[in-house]
């Protein structure tokens, strides 16, 4: 019986090792490379078709926009032609929003990856007169505001709670017609739509 019981653990602790691994190994890389003091590369690994990649200065204006379209994008910016300075480096996917800081000097650009930023964003779904929001695990302190198609607020609430799992709202009570949801953490909004019948 003991033996039967060390041989079960054995294949749970192998069985987590192996989902810990793929987890990882699925996880998005970044890294940004300077070469010869002429150019600089990022390179992205593990992300999503359509995800959004921005290179904002220092007042959020943009400076590079452009969207992947395999699991792995590169791309080579001329040193000489970057904004000296602070620049952020913006990832967007369905899921999530990563911030990261870049400094560029005269010789080289670096991520400050101890700098970091990453909203997950939160997932609406309605059903029979009932609003889901699912919030995943490490998620900011954000504020939910729905409005009606007048832009009349119908409905705020802050979310401070930084656990995963579920909220429901009772929409079942509000009139037939669209209602945009805003998300905002840090000055950060994220927009949702639904459709009431």
């Amino acid at each position: 019986m003991k033996q039967r019981i060390t041989q079960a653990f054995m294949v749970i602790m192998f069985m987590t090792i192996g989902l810990t691994a793929q987890a990882r190994e699925n996880e998005r890389e970044i890294s940004l490379t300077t070469v010869k003091q002429k150019a600089v590369v990022l390179k992205l690994d593990n992300v999503n078709e359509g995800t959004s990649i921005r290179l904002l200065n220092e007042k959020g204006q943009v400076l590079f926009s452009d969207e992947t379209k395999f699991g792995k994008y590169g791309k080579v910016f001329n040193l000489e032609k970057l904004e000296r300075g602070k620049l952020v480096l913006e990832v967007e996917d369905q899921e999530t929003v990563q911030l990261l800081p870049i400094t560029v000097t005269e010789q080289s650009a670096s991520m400050e990856l101890e700098n970091q930023t990453t909203y997950i964003k939160p997932i609406v779904r309605v059903q029979n007169g009932e609003m889901k929001v699912f919030l995943r695990a490490g998620h900011q302190p954000f504020v939910m505001r729905m409005l009606d198609n007048f832009n009349d607020m119908v409905y705020r609430q802050t979310v401070k709670d930084t656990l995963g799992g579920m909220k429901r709202y009772d929409v079942s009570k509000l009139p037939s017609g669209k209602y945009n949801i805003q998300f905002t953490a840090d000055g950060r909004s994220f927009y949702h739509t639904i459709t009431l019948n």
